[in-house]
């Protein structure tokens, strides 16, 4: 209570332009505190230098750290901050760590890397402690924010870094550009995370990388047609595009801890998920179907034969296609897949019977796998594909204006037919009110 009351009167202090610090007042606890986290998580940067000399790494790794900066910029608005200006100030401890990690490069050239030094796994052990030490620091910066307008405690935040460079072996003001940038750190405006979004022209979408046609994620690059429909959100917007990977099993997890700002990839419509989230209208609508060895179509064609003591029924986790199997396929004999590029090879080789998934990637597959065919016409159930986001009406109606648009000038079934020339889609919703069902089902 005592550390915030005092914040509270150095924030005032400023707005009447009292000067509240001499000279020889010491640095605030908060101002310390935040230098501590600060030192903390730059020493980090020996173990992850001793990591990358033992296995031969380069210091830097620009597309990795892209991905931490933008997963940092964002925790930095979840916490309150501003992520543009925050941005720099993240970026600018990303290059004190490779500092640091220069410097011990250098020693061990010379000397050699020594027989004690702790053999810490870089991602099992330091980069967790990395990203537990930059939640601390972002917590610790809302704050002392007050405090880094006030001109002495500023001077104190800059000596202790300045100080700390020197005692490491670093250049003269490596670190004066945290002190620097912290100080420019803004609050987050206030508004909605449309708001937020176009303030810092920037768009994360979340996807799996692992549902063709919807999103595939190769050693080239994101393809498929939520991807390329993503990308069309965000020049509509005039927003930079980020793909940020997640899972089934954590894709509402990583919503809602803010990981990414709307959800992308097959996703069907779902009553648990409109309890935590929003979605969009529906774009497509689906179904549960079976795939199987060609051959075999007669065999499992019904959900008689399917839940049936003895048929192998191969599932991959954390969605409907589980939650469908746990819910309808009692009797079956059923084993969960960990891995979605891979489970439709289980089926052709003979180790699994059947798959039920949605009707369109059962066609996707057939169409490119001479061994895999679909077992009926039909479907068992009517799913529809959706968006998810968080819980904001502002980005809700943009995404569903962009729907409408995309579907009335044709590049809703453009984007569908590009990527399905070999296999029929579904028909592509087209926002008649007739064919919403509210289905729950779905990938």
């Amino acid at each position: 209570m005592k550390s915030m009351l005092g914040i509270v009167v150095l924030a005032l202090a400023l707005v009447t332009g009292m000067r509240t610090a001499s000279a020889d007042q010491p640095p605030a606890p908060e101002i310390q505190r935040f230098a501590d986290l600060i030192l903390y998580r730059l020493d980090l940067g020996e173990h992850v230098a001793a990591w990358k000399w033992r296995h031969g790494r380069p210091i830097e790794d620009l597309e990795q750290e892209a991905r931490v900066l933008d997963a940092a910029a964002a925790q930095a608005e979840t916490s309150g901050l501003d992520f543009p200006t925050a941005r720099p100030f993240l970026s600018a401890q990303m290059e004190a760590s490779k500092a640091v990690q220069r410097r011990w490069f250098a020693v061990w050239k010379t000397n050699g890397l020594p027989a004690a030094q702790p053999d810490l796994d870089l991602n099992s052990v330091l980069r967790p402690s990395i990203a537990r030490a930059g939640d601390a620091i972002l917590a610790q910066l809302v704050l002392v924010r007050p405090l880094l307008d006030v001109p002495d405690q500023r001077d104190h935040l800059l000596s202790i870094l300045n100080t700390a460079a020197h005692q490491r072996g670093l250049a003269p003001g490596a670190l004066s550009g945290i002190a620097e940038t912290a100080r420019k750190v803004a609050y987050a405006a206030q508004g909605s995370l449309l708001d937020r979004i176009m303030a810092r022209k920037q768009l994360r979408v979340g996807t799996t990388g692992d549902y063709a046609p919807f999103t595939i994620r190769t050693a080239d690059g994101w393809s498929g047609i939520d991807v390329d429909l993503a990308r069309n959100l965000a020049a509509s917007m005039d927003v930079e595009l980020v793909f940020v990977q997640t899972t089934w099993p954590t894709l509402m997890q990583d919503l809602k801890s803010s990981k990414f700002d709307i959800g992308m990839g097959g996703i069907s419509r779902t009553q648990e998920r409109q309890r935590e989230a929003f979605q969009s209208r529906s774009y497509l609508n689906d179904g549960k179907t079976p795939i199987v060895r060609c051959g075999d179509e007669q065999k499992y064609d019904t959900l008689e034969e399917i839940n049936r003591k003895g048929v192998k029924v191969i599932v991959n986790p954390g969605g409907t296609n589980e939650r469908f199997a746990q819910a309808k396929l009692l009797n079956a004999d059923v084993t969960v897949f960990p891995d979605n590029t891979r489970i439709f090879d289980e089926v052709a080789a003979g180790r699994a019977d059947v798959m039920v998934t949605d009707k369109i990637e059962v066609q996707w597959q057939a169409a490119r796998n001479p061994k895999l065919c679909a077992a009926m016409k039909g479907a068992f159930n009517l799913t529809e594909k959706a968006y998810v986001m968080p819980q904001d009406e502002a980005l809700l109606r943009a995404v569903d204006a962009w729907l409408d648009k995309i579907t009335a000038d044709g590049t809703l079934k453009a984007t569908f037919d590009k990527y399905l020339k070999k296999a029929p889609a579904p028909a592509a919703n087209n926002h008649d009110p007739s064919s919403r069902t509210g289905a729950a089902a779905a990938k």
